[in-house]
């Protein structure tokens, strides 16, 4: 899906460090931003950067069920449990506060900032392009493989760990229903998990050195991509208003 909406899609179609560096520049503005309101701006902002680049059902899916999850628990807690003088209500023997609702949003409006310009980044590039990337920047190919592999490690596992579950659905081991059910197959789901796991990081082991891997010469990609001159002049322009909100931050 990523690639085919690089290829419809001007900003997605951007060099990856340039789409690293927008992501890195709006989530850096929304931490040293003060206010509530500022940082809730650049949250919108993030969402409006999604809907541009053609990924906000992705985004919006990711958000809501990681750093939405996140931020719902962070206002539970920091409400109920931060000392105070205004007091909102109580329930039962907890008694929300005013001061810790500002301060659960003002942490919370970071998180989903930081989390929400990781989500879109990854969105519309892809692992291998961004690897690339880096790689052409001067990181060594052993680096950029352990990068690489720690990128698609979670989507490995969980493909995986689907095709462990439906062959033990097909042996006739329940898999679904309440929390103990679940635990029970916790076990014999796991173990499958991790020994394929061990075997395919060998078998990847193998394959990296019969294509010469570690053989000390310089490196050729039968993949490639190049940076563009429209890269060039946003990355500067991201560079500039960076440094203006960095320098605006410091005099007012």
């Amino acid at each position: 899906m990523t690639e085919s909406v690089q290829k419809t899609n001007k900003i997605a179609a951007l060099y990856p460090l340039t789409k690293f560096y927008i992501a890195i520049a709006i989530a850096a503005t929304a931490v040293i931003l003060p206010g509530i309101k500022l940082k809730a701006i650049c949250f919108v902002a993030v969402n409006i950067l999604s809907a541009a680049s053609g990924v906000y059902g992705v985004f919006l899916r990711r958000v809501k069920n990681s750093v939405g999850v996140l931020f719902i628990i962070l206002v539970i807690i920091q409400t109920f449990f931060t000392a105070g003088d205004t007091v909102l209500f109580s329930f039962w023997i907890f008694t929300a506060k005013l001061e810790g609702l500002l301060f659960a949003l003002k942490l919370g409006f970071i998180l989903a900032n930081v989390g929400g310009c990781l989500i879109w980044f990854f969105a519309v590039t892809t692992e291998k392009d961004f690897v690339l990337a880096l790689e052409k920047k001067g990181l060594s190919s052993k680096a950029s493989y352990v990068v690489l592999s720690t990128l698609q490690m979670v989507p490995v596992l969980k493909k995986r760990s689907e095709v462990i579950m439906n062959a033990q659905r097909a042996r006739g081991v329940e898999t679904e229903g309440n929390l103990l059910v679940r635990a029970k197959v916790f076990v014999p789901t796991l173990v499958p998990l991790v020994l394929s796991a061990i075997q395919g990081t060998e078998e990847r082991a193998l394959t990296l050195e019969a294509r010469g891997f570690s053989v000390e010469t310089k490196s050729t990609h039968l993949y490639d991509i190049e940076e563009r001159s429209v890269d060039k002049i946003m990355t500067a322009v991201t560079a500039v208003l960076f440094v203006l909100i960095v320098i605006g931050r410091i005099l007012l």
